[in-house]
C-alpha cells in the first residue's frame, strides 16, 4: 500500500481519529448511568436460541418451515402432579366441628349419617 493512498483518520473525525471523544449521549461515567459502583452488568444468555431458529436467512424465510420442522419444535403440556382430594361420605373435613372437644365428652349430640 503506498503512502499516497494511505487514509488519514484526522480527515474523518466523526468515524475515529485523534482526539476522538464519546459524545454525552454515549457517556460512560456511572454516575451519570445510575450505576453507582460501575460493576453491575447483564450476562448474556448461555445460548442464543433466538438465532439458530429456522427462518433467520432469507432463502430459509422464502422456503418456508416443513410440517415435520414445525412438530418437531411442538411442546408437550405439562400437567402438574395433583393427588385427588379423599372425598370419603361422612367424613369431617379439617376445621369441621364433629361434636366432641378434644378435652372432654361431647358438646353436641352425633348424629350418624350412615345410620337411618
Amino acid at each position: 500500500m503506498a503512502t499516497d493512498d494511505a487514509v488519514d483518520p484526522a480527515d474523518f473525525p466523526e468515524e475515529g481519529g485523534p482526539g476522538d471523544t464519546l459524545n454525552q449521549s454515549e457517556s460512560t461515567d456511572s454516575d451519570e448511568l445510575l450505576n453507582d459502583d460501575g460493576d453491575v452488568v447483564v450476562d448474556p444468555p448461555e445460548g442464543w436460541s433466538g438465532a439458530d431458529k429456522f427462518g433467520m436467512t432469507a432463502r430459509e424465510e422464502r422456503e418456508g418451515e416443513s410440517l415435520d420442522q414445525r412438530l418437531a419444535e411442538e411442546e408437550p403440556d405439562v400437567i402438574p402432579d395433583v393427588e385427588p382430594p379423599d372425598v370419603t361420605p361422612g367424613r369431617a373435613h379439617r376445621g369441621q366441628i364433629d361434636g366432641a372437644p378434644e378435652d372432654g365428652p361431647s358438646l353436641f349430640q352425633v348424629v350418624d349419617e350412615n345410620e337411618e
